[in-house]
């Protein structure tokens, strides 16, 4: 697993990060002697680790071991900041780096439930599990999307926050895909129960999931495997962004063109896609044939079909063919237009 650096050094210098990591933010209760001796302990421990104390580590463990220090120095800062105490390294962090700390902090809730209690309190309707849902999927992952994207978020801040924001959704996710089965319309209830306007969905229902997300709505940056998306059109909804195979995505698109399920920037394979028309269209009509005219046959003048003799040249018309209908002159045994012959 090492290369060359010492297992028991490292773990030595970051005993007190992990007891950071550990305790959250809940650490502000400790005495601020207590939070200082710590500040001061990860500081001295991680310039040691950096300076090679404990020798070289493979590149990957180098920054979970740095984002380790980094992570709990943010956290304590920010406990002295909740305490309303002052302290002088508070200044350590920029205000951005404690506010994306802030932010999956919001979401740290799911943290202590497995995916299987989480289904549960879906299940059973708890509010703060629904509220949060309701907020992960309309607003907190965009701003992660864009804190992870923050370049003016040091490295090691950066890595921390993705690992739990990852842990977090691939949990939440699940969960959502276990109650998706056993009740397909769940989500949608809880995301637009209140909300008029069309949401932004974002997802990652894993597996199997069966989800309905109302009409007029967004389906974002979703990995979906052998599962069926539902919408009921209306406005129409969209899925973006997203990786679907093995599933069904079927919209009501109310019978008007546009209002069908729109898919842009995915990659959607070995799936099925229909947009239902709620409106059968009305088969065309059959086109109509023009009234059929009666013209003499001696000189080509068009006559009515119960004229017995010609206006023009006084021919006598004395039959009528059943095919065509065309006008017939005496004693003509088959018509001269279609050739059916004459009764």
């Amino acid at each position: 697993m090492f290369k060359e650096g010492n297992r028991e050094c490292i773990d030595n210098l970051l005993k007190p990060s992990r007891f950071i990591l550990a305790t959250g933010v809940s650490i502000r209760n400790e005495t601020y002697d207590k939070k200082q001796a710590l500040w001061n302990e990860i500081k001295a421990n991680a310039e040691r680790y950096r300076n090679g104390e404990c020798g070289k580590f493979l590149p990957d463990l180098t920054v979970h071991f740095s984002a380790s220090f980094d992570a709990s120095l943010l956290i304590l800062a920010l406990a002295f900041k909740q305490s309303n105490e002052q302290f002088g390294g508070s200044g350590y962090f920029s205000a951005s780096e404690i506010e994306a700390y802030e932010t999956i902090e919001s979401f740290s809730y799911f943290k202590s439930f497995s995916k299987n209690e989480i289904a549960k309190k879906i299940r059973s309707n708890d509010e703060k599990t629904l509220a949060m849902l309701k907020e992960y999927s309309v607003s907190l992952k965009p701003q992660m999307d864009d804190i992870l994207g923050d370049t003016t978020i040091r490295d090691g801040i950066r890595s921390y926050l993705k690992k739990q924001w990852v842990e977090n959704t691939k949990k939440v996710g699940e969960a959502i895909a276990i109650v998706s089965k056993e009740d397909p319309d769940w989500f949608v209830r809880i995301t637009h129960e209140t909300a008029k306007s069309p949401q932004t969905i974002i997802i990652n229902a894993g597996n199997d999931a069966a989800i309905n997300l109302g009409q007029g709505n967004i389906i974002k940056d979703a990995v979906l495997t052998g599962s069926t998306v539902k919408s009921a059109g209306g406005e129409g909804s969209t899925v973006k962004d997203s990786v679907i195979t093995k599933s069904t995505i079927e919209s009501a698109g109310g019978g008007v063109p546009g209002n069908g399920i729109r898919i842009s920037d995915s990659v959607v394979t070995s799936s099925t896609i229909n947009n239902v028309q709620e409106k059968p269209v009305a088969p065309a009509s059959e086109p109509v044939q023009p009234p059929t005219q009666f013209k003499c046959l001696l000189c080509g003048t068009v006559v009515k079909p119960s004229t017995k003799f010609c206006t023009s040249c006084g021919a006598k018309i004395s039959a009528v063919c059943g095919g065509c209908r065309s006008a017939l002159l005496p004693n003509e045994k088959f018509c001269p237009q279609c050739g059916k012959k004459s009764s």
